[in-house]
């Protein structure tokens, strides 16, 4: 219904923008009073012939790019570029068609103006249909129902998600499991696995069945078996879950199915290309920011003493140490008092994080807020010790308790932001920034990088997640 809602209100929209437009170009080319759609002009059939492809080749796009559901299965910059792509297809193509039926008596004014007035009239709508969907997600107004099948470790670490991101849109019902029984706030056990068919049959109205368990191959067999004429919707999180976090690559030998493991494609022309638009994106930056860095400096300068930039040792590519810059937001004796805070760390793992860190001063916590204090970095990248994008640069007593997994976040440059600081930032676990960082090493592109930076600008400037 909502979805339905959504996608006739944006139909209309667009339909309405481009019959203003239409409009008003005959307005200004015949010099006549002004008229919604103006119906009698011996061009409108033109206008309405042209509109009526678009309109097709638009409906296919966006139901190839799955963009046209209420409830998007993606983020918002990612939701924005493909409804962009979706309509700058069905412009070209349509303009392409129009030719190839001679339907030639139409403004190239009207259409590239419908072109960028509907890319910024529909990434609006969707900013605010995400916007009704989180508020409306959160209070369970949207979400689906589901039973969590297996409660190990996976399927522990599932429920904690949904419950903890409530804008995910997913009620737990409950567990199945036919061996642990475990206590969860708020999900209880529903019983074994063998009586999840009785559990549905006795009105517990579900919409999807998660199975955290694939090794149980016989069981998840019986699952879907039971279920394929349901409605209910089964997924299934793969046997390679605790194998690799991310990126696998499918293929075949022969008639064979093969799964092979992507380190990441950050290297050959890859690394190039990265580095080039590091240099040239950062010397803008710079610039830009130059204002700010100097009234930054004063600030600092004139609420404590110390130095105004302040050097930290961390650990980069390969294990190889560096300095990294950051304006100073602490006392000058900020490491010092280090020891005698350490009791109080309020994130889980090898990290230090305090929201009420006594050390920081009064400018301090304002730039760190809004990641002024991390503006220094620029310098780090135009230097090779730091990338733009990447994980988040660790400290050596963090490096030295690294596993085999976490060594993995030092096979690539550090960055300024990453999805780390696009997803929660401080309120994220040590565990969390980690899987975070692999993922972005295993899924690099240079879309990804710019989906990153566009999400990073929004996060900063309402600081959230920071402290």
């Amino acid at each position: 219904m909502f979805s339905f809602l959504f996608t006739a209100s944006e139909i209309s929209l667009i339909t309405l923008i481009y019959f203003l437009l239409y409009s008003w170009r005959i307005h200004i080319e015949f010099n006549i009073p002004f008229e919604l759609f103006e119906l009698a002009n011996p061009r409108f059939i033109s206008y309405l012939y042209f509109y009526f492809i678009f309109l097709i080749i638009y409906g296919f796009f966006i139901l190839k790019f799955r963009v046209h559901s209420f409830i998007a299965s993606s983020g918002l910059v990612d939701e924005i570029i493909k409804t962009s792509r979706a309509l700058s297809f069905a412009i070209i193509l349509a303009v392409g068609l129009s030719f190839l039926f001679k339907i030639t008596d139409l403004s190239r004014i009207v259409i590239t103006s419908f072109w960028l007035v509907t890319i910024v009239t529909t990434s609006i709508v969707r900013f605010i249909k995400r916007k009704l969907y989180l508020k409306l997600a959160s209070q369970q107004l949207l979400a689906k129902s589901v039973i969590i099948v297996g409660a190990g470790k996976i399927g522990q670490a599932l429920i904690k998600e949904f419950q903890q991101y409530k804008w995910l849109g997913y009620r737990v019902v409950g567990y199945i499991d036919d061996e642990i029984n475990i206590n969860i706030e708020g999900i209880s056990c529903l019983g074994k696995i063998t009586d999840l068919r009785k559990l549905i049959e006795n009105e517990i109205l579900i919409d999807e069945i998660i199975i955290s368990i694939p090794s149980e191959r016989e069981l998840v067999h019986a699952i879907i078996s039971d279920f394929r004429k349901s409605p209910i919707e089964i997924k299934i999180i793969p046997d390679m879950f605790n194998l690799v976090f991310s990126s696998v690559q499918v293929g075949n030998i022969n008639s064979l199915p093969t799964v092979s493991l992507v380190r990441t494609p950050m290297k050959g022309a890859g690394y190039i290309l990265k580095r080039t638009n590091d240099l040239l994106l950062s010397t803008i930056g710079l610039v830009l920011v130059l204002p700010v860095l100097l009234f930054t400096a004063v600030c600092i300068k004139l609420e404590s003493r110390g130095p105004i930039l302040y050097k930290q040792k961390r650990i980069g590519k390969n294990g190889k140490p560096f300095n990294m810059y950051k304006f100073r937001s602490m006392v000058q004796n900020a490491d010092d008092l280090l020891t005698t805070l350490a009791q109080q760390n309020e994130v889980e793992g090898i990290a230090f994080k305090m929201k009420n860190d006594p050390r920081i001063t009064k400018v301090g916590r304002f730039i760190r807020k809004y990641s002024i204090d991390e503006l220094p970095q620029l310098f780090n990248v135009l230097r090779g010790n730091m990338s733009l994008i990447g994980p988040r640069p660790p400290l050596e007593i963090e490096v030295q308790q690294y596993g085999d997994w976490e060594w993995r976040r030092l096979e690539v440059l550090p960055g300024i932001t990453g999805l780390w600081q696009v997803s929660g930032r401080s309120d994220l676990s040590f565990q969390q920034w980690i899987n975070l960082d692999i993922y972005y090493i295993e899924n690099w592109s240079i879309g990804l990088d710019f989906k990153i930076l566009l999400k990073t600008i929004p996060v900063v400037l309402k600081g959230e997640g920071a402290y």
